[in-house]
């Protein structure tokens, strides 16, 4: 993971990711200048996570879309674009939880800590155990980003915005993002192992000519 995180680019999709990689970069700096130390910490932890995907074996465009749709996320809540635009809120949960259950259940993946995508090439148990896998964790990114607001609301900024209403849409748009995430991710596995008959591998997120 270390080799991984600290090889020079190649190809569009790792220039397009560390692009965005460096716009966090530039955030978190924004956020140093400009912004309070909740917009600092936010930053930081973005940043992190573009760090995380970088250090795995998977699809550079898809590290950029994960990448991009975390400094949208953090972004439109440095700028209170979720209190301008009422219906903006649900479309980030949606994207955001998406994208950061896939990753969360690669990097587990990765860990050996779950079993290894493709183990039986062309089995259907991918087909079924990935999406509820990754629904899983869609939903516990969804509870613990709620727990976050909350804690922020009480503790930080009570113009945080929660309640049951926000509650209950946020995780409901975070489940969906994250079913289709894990439907997805699924069929791509099951997919590559039936067609190739070898273990699937992270890096074939995305169809072999949009890697790069």
């Amino acid at each position: 993971m270390i080799d991984a995180l600290l090889r020079r680019p190649a190809g569009t999709g790792e220039f397009f990711a560390d692009a965005v990689r460096l716009a966090c970069l530039f955030s978190l700096v924004a956020a140093l200048l400009w912004y309070g130390p909740v917009d600092v910490a936010l930053f930081l932890l973005v940043l992190g996570g573009t760090l995380v995907s970088r250090s795995l074996e998977i699809s550079r465009l898809y590290d950029g879309i994960y990448s991009l749709t975390l400094l949208t996320a953090a972004w439109s809540s440095t700028l209170d674009i979720y209190a301008k635009v009422s219906w903006w809120d649900l479309p980030v949960h949606f994207a955001a939880t998406g994208v950061i259950a896939a990753m969360t259940y690669f990097l587990l993946a990765r860990m050996g800590a779950v079993p290894v995508p493709g183990s039986h090439p062309g089995s259907s148990t991918d087909r079924v155990s990935i999406p509820v896998l990754v629904f899983a964790l869609g939903l516990a990114v969804s509870v613990l980003w709620e727990l976050a607001e909350w804690w922020g609301n009480y503790f930080v900024d009570a113009t945080i915005n929660v309640g049951y209403q926000d509650t209950m849409g946020d995780l409901a748009a975070g489940g969906l993002g994250a079913l289709l995430a894990g439907i997805l991710v699924g069929r791509t596995v099951y997919r590559s192992g039936a067609d190739s008959g070898r273990v699937f591998r992270l890096g074939q997120l995305l169809p072999r000519r949009l890697q790069r």
